[in-house]
């Protein structure tokens, strides 16, 4: 938006999307952000939506993939079944997991990457994680009765060779695909507890605030880049560094 882009957010909760959006156009002081709301594991949802942008906006440069699922928001407690141990995690879960974390970012890549290439250009950014390359430290956690779920990982780490694939396909149509993977982000949900530990672990000796990211996103969807694909850049204040 800063920048000058128009912004379109595609996201399933359509509350919270509609609120964020009302505040960052404050914000910045601008109205060239929109949200719409659709179920990107739908693929016909997700076609009628790309083919309205296309409609509306007349070509896409650059497509932020950034949905995962994190388990039903009012669920999100310690000890519930989303943080199970892997013995006891629920195939649902699983299951829906992988359908949004992957099948999502399938069906919406196949979709905007499609137009991209007959556009012979674009940029795509996807998001995975720190844990999509290393094991999660299982004693970050302590006592919570939280804790990173094997489907999170497998999927995060999914994502990367995802790219890699993409990176190479499309070279020849001028798009170029990279991932990022951040770091742990503080919010008012965790625990002191975590907070201290994560931070402990941390060569730079605390969680990422948001703002961290920006940056990093800003240069690889911009000509900053242009050399650049296929390419995975870790941002987590040196937690993979040990």
């Amino acid at each position: 938006m800063e920048a000058g882009a128009i912004v379109e957010i595609i996201d399933i909760q359509s509350e919270d999307q509609n609120e964020k959006a009302s505040e960052l156009r404050l914000e910045y002081k601008k109205n060239n952000l929109l949200f719409s709301k659709i179920d990107i594991t739908h693929e016909d949802s997700v076609a009628e939506k790309i083919s309205e942008s296309i409609k509306n906006f007349k070509k896409i440069d650059i497509l932020v993939n950034h949905a995962h699922f994190k388990g039903n928001p009012e669920l999100l407690i310690p000890n519930s079944d989303f943080f199970s141990s892997f013995e006891e995690y629920p195939f649902e879960l699983w299951k829906e997991t992988i359908n949004v974390n992957l099948n999502g970012l399938f069906l919406v890549t196949k979709h905007v990457g499609s137009f991209m290439k007959n556009q012979k250009s674009g940029v795509i950014l996807n998001t995975a994680s720190t844990y999509g390359i290393v094991s999660p430290n299982k004693n970050v956690y302590g006592d919570s009765g939280i804790n990173s779920p094997i489907s999170y990982a497998v999927t995060k780490s999914a994502i990367l060779n995802f790219s890699r694939y993409l990176a190479t396909h499309w070279a020849e149509n001028n798009i170029r695909v990279n991932t990022i993977s951040p770091g742990g982000v503080e919010n008012s949900g965790q625990s002191e507890e975590f907070k201290k530990n994560y931070s402990r672990l941390t060569p730079l000796g605390r969680l990422a605030h948001e703002n961290d990211y920006q940056g990093a996103v800003l240069f690889l969807v911009s000509d900053a880049s242009q050399y650049m694909t296929g390419s995975n850049l870790i941002i987590d204040g040196g937690w993979t560094a040990w």
